[in-house]
C-alpha cells in the first residue's frame, strides 16, 4: 500500500477538499476527490471511512470500510458501518 508523505499539501487538499464535498451534499466530487486521495495514500484511515460515506454500492462501501479495518482493526465507525452493510444486504434478500 503507498503512503503519502503528509507534508504534501496538493494530497492533504484532496482529503479536506472531499469532505468539505461530502459535508455539502455533493457526493459525486466527494467521490472523486477522495478516491484521487487514497489513490496517493492508501494508509489513511481517516479518507477510507469518508469515501465509505461518498460511494453508492454496497460493495464500494463495504471495501472502503474493510480498508479503513485493515488500518485500524479497532474503529468502531468502520466496524458499525460493517454491521449496517451487512443489515442492508439481509434486507434485500
Amino acid at each position: 500500500m503507498t503512503q503519502a508523505n503528509p507534508n504534501d499539501l496538493e494530497t492533504r487538499k484532496l482529503l479536506v477538499d472531499g469532505v468539505q464535498a461530502l459535508l455539502a451534499g455533493n457526493r459525486a466530487e466527494a467521490q472523486q476527490l477522495l478516491l484521487s486521495y487514497v489513490d496517493r495514500d492508501e494508509m489513511n484511515e481517516e479518507a477510507w471511512l469518508w469515501l465509505s460515506g461518498a460511494v453508492d454500492e454496497l460493495d464500494d462501501i463495504e471495501t472502503s470500510l474493510q480498508n479503513c479495518l485493515q488500518i485500524n482493526p479497532n474503529n468502531a465507525r468502520a466496524q458499525q458501518g460493517l454491521e449496517w452493510v451487512a443489515r442492508q444486504r439481509t434486507a434485500s434478500v
